[in-house]
């Protein structure tokens, strides 16, 4: 009896078994699982990815093996040779205009930082090369000027803001860095402003000037968000604004500004 049960029992493992084992021998090939590509082409099988695990999660290293990129780095790190930007923003600006003095009062001043909206301009960039280039720039800035009246008998107290109207021209070497997603650069150049006050007579001055700044485009337009800080530090002397004693009226102004940057020309 425990022949016969032993004899029933291989006679059921080898016809379990046994398809699965000669099959690869009958098709003349190895027992190794099949690759997802593979598995893709069997009917009835489930459907896969057409392309590789490692290219749908690292479409960065796909790109150098020709796979193509999707929208948002499809036009990353490319620039062109025209640029052209409208801007706005603000001045901190740090200006002492000295003090005037008699028997019964004295008077001081200096300038308030300019407000969002009171500095605004344009600018163009032209680029010989993808990392430098030049760029001219015209802004207009209302800046206004706090006189503090010290008196003996009425005290302290405030004048009528007196507002000066300043026009600026710059000329600066720009050096940028176009990356996938962003674009930072830097500047440095010279700048010259022509100032009229309530009343007074026109005065220039000039300064040099440096700066730092951002652009992040969008992905399918050529456009540009532009983030930008410049600092100029303007000299006094004469013609400047200023009272009778004390400083002469210099002025170190940074200027916070955002824009928009429009790309002119074929992408490069």
């Amino acid at each position: 009896m425990s022949s016969r049960r032993l004899g029933l029992a291989a006679l059921l493992m080898a016809s379990v078994a046994g398809p699965a084992a000669s099959e690869p021998e009958a098709c003349g090939g190895s027992a190794e699982p099949k690759s997802a590509a593979t598995r893709k082409a069997e009917p009835g099988a489930p459907a896969v990815l057409e392309r590789a695990p490692e290219e749908a999660l690292f479409p960065r290293a796909s790109r150098q093996a020709g796979v193509p990129d999707g929208a948002v780095f499809r036009r990353g790190g490319s620039w062109t040779r025209l640029e052209g930007s409208l801007l706005v923003g603000s001045q901190l600006v740090d200006q002492d205009l000295g003090f005037a003095r008699n028997i019964f009062q004295t008077v001081s001043a200096e300038a308030d930082d300019v407000g969002f909206g009171e500095h605004y301009g344009a600018r163009a960039s032209l680029f010989a090369v993808q990392y430098l280039g030049v760029e001219a720039s015209y802004t207009r800035t209302t800046t206004a000027f706090e006189f503090s009246v010290t008196d003996e008998e009425a005290g302290t107290f405030l004048l009528e803001p007196l507002l000066q109207e300043s026009r600026e021209l710059s000329l600066a070497l720009v050096a940028q860095l176009p990356l996938a997603a962003m674009t930072p650069y830097a500047v440095v150049g010279y700048g010259w402003r022509n100032s009229e006050v309530e009343g007074g007579d026109e005065f220039r001055t000039g300064a040099a000037m440096f700066g730092v700044g951002l652009k992040v485009p969008f992905p399918t337009i050529p456009v540009s968000l532009a983030f930008d800080y410049r600092r100029l530090g303007y000299p006094g002397g004469e013609g400047a604004l200023h009272l009778a004693e004390g400083a002469g009226g210099a002025a170190i102004v940074s200027a916070l500004t955002m824009g928009v940057t429009v790309r002119v020309g074929r992408l490069r």
